[in-house]
C-alpha cells in the first residue's frame, strides 16, 4: 500500500511539475490581461483577417481593421500602415 501511495504521490508532482512549465501560447507572444497576443513580425503575414490582434514593442496592442493597423483605442497608425505598401 505504502508503494502506491508513493508511485501516485511522484506521478502527481511529475504532472504538476510538467505542466508548470509548459508555454499557455504556441507562438512568440505577450500576455495581456491573461490573453496571450502574438507579437508583431514585419512583414506581417498576408493571410491577416479582420480583428486579428498582436503585440507591438512601439504601439502595445495593435488591431488589423479593413486594411489597415490601429491601436487599441482606434487610433490609425499610418508608421505601420506605410510599411506593408
Amino acid at each position: 500500500m505504502e508503494a502506491l501511495f508513493r508511485s501516485t504521490f511522484i506521478y502527481v508532482l511529475f504532472i504538476a511539475v510538467l505542466g508548470c512549465n509548459q508555454d499557455p501560447c504556441d507562438v512568440a507572444h505577450t500576455i495581456i490581461d491573461g490573453e496571450c497576443i502574438p507579437d508583431y513580425i514585419f512583414p506581417p503575414n498576408q493571410n491577416l483577417q479582420f480583428g486579428d490582434r498582436f503585440y507591438h514593442p512601439k504601439f502595445g496592442v495593435i488591431v488589423f481593421k479593413n486594411g489597415k493597423w490601429y491601436d487599441d483605442h482606434d487610433k490609425h497608425l499610418e508608421e505601420l500602415n506605410t510599411k506593408r505598401n
